[in-house]
Order: structure tokens, then C-alpha cells, then sequence
């Protein structure tokens, strides 16, 4: 009995759709590139209002690490922060508040700043550390 041999098929490489692949590659990159660069000229405009007026005053409260909140060189208890933040809050309800505080400073501290600020009715309050 006489037995075929199996002819083995080279395999091959084939060149026109790695090309394809290549093109297609290169188009979206090209496309994209150029997404980025009109991302760059945008132009925005500001909001007329807020260039109208004055931008809204800043009060800076720094809490110490024996638990004392200092306001423009002033010392305040919980019980007057409360009263003067509440003035400003009557004049001025847009008000910016930055609350700082020291490194080694408890947290219970920050929070009563935090919640003298709740009871002004100001809600623009931002976190920076002292420095």
C-alpha cells in the first residue's frame, strides 16, 4: 500500500493587510493630533457679571493648634467667631472663607470653624494649608 505524503504548506506573510492596518493606524493618529491642537485655540469667554463688580471679599480663618482661630491678627473663642462671621454673612452672603490650619492641629477644631461658617450661612468655603 502506497501512502501519501502530506505536503506541508509554507506559510506566508501577507504584506496588504498589514499596509491597510498601517493606514488606518496612521489616519486616526493624524486626526487626533489635530483634535488636540484646535482643543488649544479655543477661545472662551468669561461671564460678563462676575467682571462687572467686585470679586467677592476673602476671610481667612487660621486655627492654631491649641484650638484658637485667628482673623486678621484678632483671637476669637467658637461663641464670637460665630457672632462675627455672621456680620459678615448679613453684609456679604457671597463671601469666600479659607480656613487654614496648622499641621499638629485636632480636627475638632477645623470642624467648629467649619460649623461656625454653617450657622454665617456661608457656603463658599475653601481648605488650604497654613504656611
Amino acid at each position: 500500500m502506497k501512502l501519501r505524503r502530506c505536503h506541508l504548506k509554507r506559510g506566508r506573510v501577507e504584506i496588504i493587510p498589514m499596509i491597510d492596518t498601517i493606514l488606518i493606524l496612521l489616519i486616526f493618529y493624524m486626526s487626533f493630533s489635530t483634535f488636540t491642537k484646535q482643543e488649544k485655540r479655543l477661545d472662551a469667554k468669561m461671564p460678563q457679571e462676575g467682571l462687572r463688580g467686585m470679586p467677592p471679599p476673602e476671610v481667612v480663618l487660621h486655627v492654631r493648634n491649641q484650638g484658637e482661630i485667628v482673623v486678621n491678627n484678632t483671637t476669637f473663642s467658637p461663641a464670637t467667631l460665630r457672632e462675627a462671621l455672621n456680620a459678615v454673612g448679613i453684609a456679604t452672603p457671597e463671601a469666600l472663607v479659607v480656613i487654614e490650619a496648622e499641621p499638629d492641629t485636632k480636627y475638632q477644631a477645623v470642624v467648629g470653624a467649619m460649623d461656625a461658617c454653617a450657622q454665617a450661612r456661608l457656603t463658599c468655603v475653601a481648605f488650604r494649608p497654613m504656611e
